[in-house]
């Protein structure tokens, strides 16, 4: 694990890799960035889905082919999270078709790893659309809400109408 004194905006990040020269490359193209990070490494689905249960992360980088599993398992595992963070292929061995796929099926990015130096552009990127998508989403939760609460009152001025209408018609019965 690498890690630079913690401040308010340390970006966590989780990175599922068997290689150790490969995660020395991801820390190095992180450390060049200038930004307060701290970079963890699991190698086992059972680590990463661990440290998921233990805590939150910021981004979550993955090699696609690990000894025993793919990153897509790992993607499986996460989505039992409430908390999902994006998640990033960082691999050299899928094809450009098995990328697509994941991303289909909602992983955030692709990353080859001969392009770590677009590392930190890629994981901003990821972050800024990960934050709209969650203000997407809230915001579709209170205009949900809203609506709901809308129609509720729409229900309540017609009941309120009918009433009215009725006691109206009531009085004119009553007076003639």
């Amino acid at each position: 694990m690498h890690q630079k004194p913690a401040t308010e905006t340390t970006l966590t990040v989780l990175h599922l890799e068997d290689s150790e020269v490969d995660h020395d490359l991801v820390r190095r193209a992180l450390d060049r960035t200038g930004e307060t990070f701290e970079l963890l490494r699991v190698e086992s689905l059972e680590d990463f889905a661990e440290q998921l249960r233990l805590r939150h992360f910021d981004v979550i980088l993955a090699d696609y082919r690990l000894p025993g599993f793919t990153a897509l398992d790992a993607w499986e595992v996460l989505q039992h999270q409430a908390k999902r963070p994006p998640f990033v292929l960082l691999s050299g061995a899928i094809g450009e078709s098995a990328a697509v796929a994941a991303i289909k099926m909602g992983v955030s990015d692709y990353l080859a790893k001969d392009d770590v130096a677009k590392l930190a552009p890629t994981i901003r990127r990821v972050l800024e659309l990960h934050a709209i998508r969650r203000a997407k989403d809230a915001a579709d939760t209170e205009l949900a809400f809203s609506q709901k609460r809308l129609a509720e009152f729409a229900e309540h001025l017609q009941a309120t109408i009918e009433q009215e209408r009725a006691a109206i018609a009531r009085e004119i019965h009553d007076d003639i």
